[in-house]
């Protein structure tokens, strides 16, 4: 008899331990999860609990001990003692809930909360949104310069905010108050060309200063720095015709000039170009292709920005062709710079539609907008391109 109690007892403690031993194990393994289960509040207690703790603080010591023995996602320890008592007051039941209770944590959604900011109050845009009103009102600027009615303020602040663009479209409206009657309005607009002329020449002395150096070094001339300032100086002559800055007799000089420093860029980056090619070429032909992909991700980047310096060249080109109505020398320069950019040629497409439109080749016209999808963005190209495309 007593040997079968005995036999008893020994196997209750150990149906005992092993549910002490589980009850420690998922009760551990709950209060670890339940720490990740809320990442933003693991390492420091949230605001909230901060707030909390701040109210009760001059209550007494018992609130404060019932507050850090309570259940809340920070307090890993009480976590861990409930959920062991839970398990151990209720076994093999516990086990279940407590699993249920860790699926639950997995697969829980919370709904989104749409936080205050507080950054908007819309009741204070009633008194203190500032008023938005017209400031030159309908009408042309061209029309507005030349309209003696137009107050002389409202003028000066048209001029004033034509004065940063030195695109052709703003110097053509202030070249209108060349010929005003206001001396001030006409002083205004012989600033603005002034210093937009002054500050393209500057440039170009600049530039040409470069390249005299260079040149008197002899044999050591840097032909990169050479070919690059030229460049710089054919897109600054261009400015100034394009931009309608040099006079009528000087124009013919100034796309000389552009021609002629395209021509020396081109023979340097287009030989540079052939290089980049036939080394990326040999890097890949190498028995060491691993070793060498560093190498070629340099050499197809630098490529690339050769493909973009040779087709800008390219479309310059083109559009002094374009300027001097040689048009099939323009088309095959569009074309060059076109095949170079590939994908982002977009830009360049106005340009050879005009030029397809002038030797009245129509069909290629609708073909070049169909073909391209970016320029549906354009304000200003979309009612051309809906056209051509219906056609």
């Amino acid at each position: 008899m007593i040997n079968f109690f005995s036999y008893y007892e020994q196997h209750i403690f150990i149906i005992l331990a092993i549910h002490f031993i589980l009850s420690i194990v998922i009760a551990f393994l709950l209060s670890l999860y339940a720490l990740k289960r809320f990442q933003k509040s693991t390492k420091e207690i949230d605001e909230k609990d901060e707030q909390r703790l701040n109210a009760i603080k001059n209550k007494g010591w018992f609130f404060k001990t019932l507050y850090h023995a309570s259940l809340h996602k920070n307090n890993q320890i009480a976590l861990f003692i409930f959920t062991f008592l839970f398990n151990v007051s209720i076994p093999f039941l516990g086990y279940f809930f407590s699993m249920w209770i860790f699926w639950y944590m997995l697969n829980v959604k919370y709904e989104e909360k749409i936080v205050n900011t507080n950054v908007l109050d819309l009741d204070e845009f009633n008194e203190s949104f500032l008023k938005v009103e017209r400031l030159f009102g309908e009408g042309s600027m061209i029309n507005m310069m030349n309209n003696e009615y137009i107050p002389k303020s409202k003028k000066l602040k048209a001029l004033s905010t034509l004065a940063s663009s030195n695109s052709p479209v703003s110097l053509q409206v202030v070249k209108q108050t060349l010929s005003s009657n206001d001396d001030e309005i006409r002083m205004f607009g012989y600033a603005i060309i002034n210093k937009a002329e002054k500050n393209i020449n500057l440039k170009i002395d600049e530039n040409l200063s470069i390249i005299a150096k260079e040149i008197a070094k002899g044999d050591n001339k840097d032909e990169e720095t050479i070919a690059f300032s030229a460049k710089e100086l054919a897109y600054l002559y261009w400015e100034m015709v394009y931009a309608e800055l040099s006079h009528e007799n000087l124009n013919v000089n100034f796309l000389n000039s552009v021609i002629t420093y395209l021509e020396i860029a081109k023979d340097f980056y287009l030989p540079h170009l052939k290089t980049i090619v036939k080394q990326i070429e040999e890097y890949e032909k190498d028995d060491k292709l691993l070793q060498n992909l560093n190498q070629i991700k340099r050499e197809r980047a630098k490529l690339q920005e050769s493909y973009t310096m040779c087709a800008s060249l390219f479309s310059l080109m083109g559009r002094v062709y374009m300027h001097r109505h040689q048009y099939e020398e323009a088309k095959s320069e569009l074309t060059v710079a076109k095949e170079l950019l590939s994908e982002r040629s977009t830009f360049l497409v106005p340009y050879l539609a005009e030029v397809y439109f002038v030797t009245k080749k129509y069909d290629i016209v609708s073909s070049l907008f169909k073909q391209t999808q970016d320029l549906r963005y354009n304000a200003k190209l979309y009612p051309i391109i809906t056209q051509w495309k219906s056609a």
